[in-house]
């Protein structure tokens, strides 16, 4: 264990309190990542990564990446997410993670909050478009996995990039991902393919509408509704964004 990860880890436990693997419901939604946790909030681990990035600032990517990954081979619920976190904070850190990285940390998390910590909007379209074809290789690769959170990934790592800009190459390859996996029925898929669908909408309307049109049928109910609910009215839920 390095020692920051021991640090923010006695943090952890002076801010939490210990919980056994499904004592609680929480973060057991869309399947949960069944770890023991300590139900820190997500505002107080905020707060920590915030705090460990701005003491370190000047220090070199590597040492960031080091406490991210001693993080990541933790075993509870808090210090994975605790690591994407000081990757989301830490700008220097972050450019220096590629694809291969991506790949080999999702084999260390489970369950919809810690796929989502890595892959919701943490890679910016201009990350992606550095080194395309890599990123789009590995994208293809998650969704063919055995592992259904690497499945998830191929699709939550692309709803940022098709909603902030309008690059055919994310459409296509958003599009491609959810006809591979618009068959499977878990709820970490099916919430998955929903989002996607939603996060196209705001730059690809009339193709997502001519898509749901054509494939409603083989498509999770929950995402035909709530696609059709944000192509009519712009918002998931048809209530009004204020």
């Amino acid at each position: 264990m390095h020692p920051d990860h021991e640090a923010l880890l006695a943090e952890v436990r002076r801010l939490g309190e210990p919980q056994r693997p499904g004592e609680t419901g929480q973060n057991d939604s869309y399947g949960g990542s069944g770890r023991p946790y300590y139900l820190v909030s997500v505002p107080d681990r905020r707060a920590m990564a915030r705090a460990w990035v701005a003491a370190h600032r000047k220090a070199p990517a590597a040492e960031a990446l080091a406490v991210v990954e001693s993080l990541l081979d933790g075993v509870s619920h808090e210090e994975k997410t605790l690591a994407t976190l000081i990757l989301r904070y830490s700008a220097v850190a972050r450019g220096a993670v590629g694809p291969a990285d991506v790949d080999r940390w999702l084999g260390k998390l489970n369950g919809w909050a810690e796929v989502d910590s890595l892959c919701q909007n943490l890679f910016a379209a201009d990350d992606m478009i550095a080194d395309w074809p890599a990123w789009k290789r590995l994208i293809e690769q998650l969704s063919m996995s055995a592992d259904i959170n690497k499945r998830r990934a191929s699709l939550v790592l692309l709803t940022g990039p098709v909603h902030y800009v309008d690059d055919q190459r994310f459409s296509d390859l958003a599009f491609a991902m959810i006809e591979r996996l618009k068959a499977e029925r878990p709820i970490l898929i099916t919430k998955a393919v929903s989002w996607l669908l939603r996060a196209l909408v705001d730059r690809h309307g009339p193709a997502v509408a001519a898509y749901l049109d054509a494939n409603a049928a083989s498509l999770p109910a929950i995402a035909v509704r709530e696609t059709r609910t944000k192509l009519a009215t712009g918002t998931k839920s048809g209530r009004s964004a204020r």
